[in-house]
């Protein structure tokens, strides 16, 4: 049980861009060894993914023990300490590795639960009774125009509230790893402590998502403008000319650039995603550290 010193503490809105900054920094500190971890990272998500009918239930499962390690690499760099490839597997070491897993393990079960309600919740809505009936109904046309309408209307619901699960779930993971790896704090706890911190913590958190939504457009911008440049909007003229074989090149070559603009993303802006992380958490639950932590972080 977290005690009183261990509650949440809340920072000004502009520590959301200064997580960002901080995360830069930790990354930029260490760039070559950033690189090389998520080299490695993306390298053992593919072949864990490529494992049929487990592969996706690994992924789940380990994702917080890496991040649990990543986390403990963003401390070391933080004290001065040099960052290794081996941080990355420290999640798996001692302690940390069943609390971490059972993070994972949580986080299957509440989106399998999600998704159970939201089928309940389609099928519910569809009225079946209703639409097998319009035949009977004075004006068929009317009916179906009727049902179509309330469908439509639960799919906005249903589309509302799966961005508050989006939301919730992201509040419930975003520091659970950290306090983890850090702190020893066990699965459920980490997580009902990173939800109240995200949640006390709203508006730095607004301003940490729009920058991040910036940087997702960007990203987009710079994925389309290289498309381009190479040939992809002349390939569509070729498609539009009833080419089969203009169609299969264009798709061909988009589907290549869009796994490049991935790995782009996974290298270069993940480990700052890693260390903005290291540092939300540092600046709302940590505790004091004896370690002198190094000037450049602060």
């Amino acid at each position: 049980m977290a005690d009183a010193g261990d509650e949440p503490r809340v920072v000004a809105a502009g520590r959301g861009a200064g997580w960002w900054t901080e995360g830069l920094s930790l990354f930029t500190s260490s760039f070559w060894t950033w690189i090389g971890i998520m080299v490695i990272y993306i390298i053992i998500t593919v072949l864990i993914g490529a494992v049929p009918y487990v592969g996706t239930v690994g992924h789940w499962l380990l994702s917080p023990v890496f991040m649990g390690g990543l986390m403990l690499g963003c401390r070391a760099l933080d004290r001065g300490e040099p960052l290794r490839v081996a941080h990355l597997f420290e999640g798996f070491q001692g302690t940390h590795f069943v609390p971490l897993m059972i993070i994972g393990a949580v986080n299957i079960a509440i989106t399998l639960g999600i998704a159970a309600l939201a089928v309940v919740g389609v099928m519910g809505s569809l009225k079946l009774a209703d639409l097998a009936h319009i035949g009977s109904a004075s004006d068929p046309f009317d009916a179906l125009i009727g049902s179509a309408s309330e469908v439509g209307g639960t799919s906005l619901l249903m589309s509302l509230l799966v961005l508050v699960f989006i939301a919730v779930f992201a509040m419930l993971n975003w520091f659970a790893p950290a306090l983890v790896a850090l702190q020893g704090a066990n699965a459920i706890d980490a997580m009902k402590r990173s939800f109240v911190s995200c949640l006390r913590n709203w508006v730095p958190f607004l301003v940490y998502g729009l920058i991040a939504i910036c940087v997702l457009v960007a990203a987009v911008m710079a994925f389309v403008g290289v498309a381009l440049l190479f040939g992809a909007g002349a390939l569509f003229g070729g498609a539009s000319a009833d080419s089969a074989g203009a169609w299969i090149a264009m798709a061909a070559i988009l589907f290549v650039l869009f796994l490049l603009a991935l790995a782009v993303v996974a290298l270069f802006v993940g480990p700052v995603v890693f260390g903005s992380t290291y540092a939300g958490f540092k600046d709302t639950l940590a505790r004091a550290d004896p370690a002198p932590a190094n000037p450049a972080y602060r």
